[in-house]
C-alpha cells in the first residue's frame, strides 16, 4: 500500500508536457478535430510491472469522459488493492480530453477524493480537500501489441507536475479490458 500511496500522492511519474487545447481533441491523422464528439469509455485491469498477470495485487482503472463541442466531462476512478487487503482508490473528475498526434489519448482532472483503506482498518479520505490535478493516458499498442497506460497527480514536493490536457508517460500495462474511444472507434 505505501508504494501506490506514495505514487499517488509523492507522484514521481514524470510528465510529458505536450499540450492541447484545454476541453478539445487535438487532431491526429484520422481523429475529429475539436468540435467533433467524442467519448472515452472504459475498465482495464493494469499491472506496474510488466505485461504478464500480478497475483496478489489488483490495479484497475475505469473511465468515463465525453467531450462536447470543446466541453469535457466524465469521472475516473483507479484502484489498486494490495495483499494485504488494503486499497487506494484515487477519483477524477474530468477537465479535458485530448487525442496527441501519436493517437494517445488523455484525460485530466482535479481529484475529487482519495480514499484509503490501511490493512484491516476502516476507509479515509487522504489529504480531503487537496484537489491536484491528475493524468491518465491510454497508449496506443506497441509493436509487440502491448498495450499502456500513464497515471500520474501532480505534487509539489516532488516536483511532478501533471498540466491540463497534457499526456502522463506509460508506467503500466494493460493486462485485461480496454477503452474505446468512440468519435474515431480506435481500441486501445
Amino acid at each position: 500500500m505505501r508504494k501506490l500511496t506514495a505514487a499517488l500522492a509523492l507522484s514521481t511519474v514524470a510528465v510529458a508536457l505536450t499540450v492541447g487545447t484545454p476541453g478539445s481533441a487535438t487532431a491526429a491523422p484520422g481523429t475529429p478535430g475539436p468540435a467533433q464528439h467524442l467519448a472515452l469509455d472504459g475498465w482495464t485491469l493494469l499491472n506496474e510491472h510488466g505485461p504478464g498477470p500480478n497475483p496478489g495485487e489488483r490495479l484497475t482503472a475505469w473511465v468515463s469522459a465525453r467531450t462536447v463541442d470543446g466541453h469535457a466531462r466524465g469521472h475516473v476512478v483507479l484502484q489498486h488493492v494490495f495483499g494485504d487487503g488494503s486499497s487506494t482508490r484515487p477519483e477524477f473528475d474530468v477537465d479535458c480530453l485530448t487525442v496527441d498526434a501519436s493517437g494517445a489519448v488523455t484525460v485530466t482532472g482535479p481529484i475529487a477524493q482519495t480514499v484509503v483503506t490501511p490493512p484491516g482498518g476502516q476507509p479515509y479520505l487522504f489529504e480531503p480537500g487537496r484537489h491536484p490535478e491528475a493524468g491518465l493516458t491510454f497508449y496506443p499498442a506497441d509493436d509487440q501489441h502491448q498495450r499502456r497506460v500513464g497515471f500520474a497527480v501532480t505534487n509539489a514536493e516532488v516536483h511532478s507536475e501533471v498540466v491540463k490536457c497534457g499526456a502522463v508517460p506509460a508506467g503500466f500495462w494493460i493486462i485485461e479490458g480496454g477503452a474505446v474511444l468512440r468519435g474515431t472507434d480506435r481500441q486501445f
